[in-house]
């Protein structure tokens, strides 16, 4: 559970379990209930594709439902990388398909320190 004691939401960031239940288990929740998405969530989502433990279009499934959740916010520190990752990934017909490469790539950046964030996004 999470510091406030809401486990659907850490579930569903943390990627344990069938998405479709994660998901229909948040929307039955606490409806006061939030989490924060910090960079090691998102890296363990990338690296899940990496290791063949997940396909691409399930980590895409993953990021709509964090992306689309009002109630999960975005870690403060990482916030534009974080929410750069949902966005694309997310919506992969308005920017590539999610490839291993790409998982790869983003991996790098989620791993990268602060300072070179910029340079391995590309941005």
């Amino acid at each position: 559970m999470d510091a406030n004691g809401h486990q659907p939401f850490e579930d569903l960031v943390h990627g344990k379990g069938e998405l479709s239940e994660l998901i229909e288990a948040v929307r039955h929740d606490d409806p006061t209930a939030t989490i924060t998405l910090h960079r090691d969530h998102v890296a363990a989502a990338v690296e899940k594709v990496t290791t063949g433990l997940a396909s691409p279009s399930e980590l895409i499934d993953w990021a709509q439902a964090v992306h689309f959740e009002d109630r999960v916010d975005i870690d403060e520190r990482h916030q534009d990388l974080l929410t750069q990752f949902l966005v694309e990934v997310s919506t992969p017909e308005l920017f590539e398909p999610v490839t291993l490469a790409v998982c790869q790539r983003w991996l790098h950046a989620l791993r990268a320190t602060p300072e070179s964030l910029t340079k391995a996004v590309g941005g």
